[in-house]
């Protein structure tokens, strides 16, 4: 799942990054996701949904039009302080909708943003050595049922979750009266991340 961004970095030496909105829908299982156990199989199947799986942890997730992904790599300063860095880069999605007008917008959890007690974005992390590989989905106005649809509840969850289900859980910017298209975002978020990814050490 974006290999090609960790070996542009590998290969050329300077920060990658990508900006985009899934043309389809696919699940993705974190590096130590198991799909008996976080996907509902026979949906899949039934609809030809196709799995990939990604370096890094988190849980698995379902893609799809409507949400806008980040995924970068480049070289930092120390090879832990995962937490640190996810915030960091987190904090450019919350500049980024600021600008767009866009309040309330928190860190919750270990590493996901949420408006509210609602996520709306949920972050991966690969290390490898001083490379540093982060890829998150920003939920802007995508059919939040297909969570529920593929994904099983998963068996580790934030405290801030209380047992809600994937629909209860999860919001939309659109589903919270934000009415600018993920085009829009995504020009944002690429303005931030150009000045910012430079900057992070």
């Amino acid at each position: 799942m974006n290999e090609d961004i960790l070996s542009r970095h590998m290969r050329d030496g300077v920060p990658v990054s990508r900006v985009y909105e899934p043309a389809g829908v696919c699940c993705v299982l974190g590096a130590g996701g198991s799909p008996d156990r976080d996907l509902i199989l026979e949906n899949l199947a039934a609809d030809g949904v196709p799995r990939l799986r990604r370096r890094g942890g988190g849980g698995t997730v379902v893609l799809s039009p409507g949400q806008l992904v980040l995924a970068l790599a480049t070289e930092v300063g120390s090879p832990f302080a995962n937490r640190e860095y996810a915030a960091a880069i987190n904090a450019w999605f919350i500049e980024a909708l600021e600008r767009l007008g866009v309040r309330g917008v928190v860190q919750r959890g270990i590493s996901d943003l949420a408006i509210g007690e609602r996520k709306i974005l949920g972050t991966s992390i690969y290390r490898r050595r001083l490379v540093l590989f982060y890829q998150a989905s920003l939920l802007v106005a995508n059919d939040l049922s297909l969570f529920s649809r593929y994904l099983a509840m998963p068996a580790r969850v934030p405290e801030y979750r209380a047992g809600r289900s994937h629909e209860e859980f999860c919001t939309t910017l659109e589903r919270e009266g934000c009415r600018f298209t993920v085009r829009e975002a995504a020009r944002s978020l690429e303005e931030v991340v150009s000045a910012r990814l430079p900057l992070l050490r």
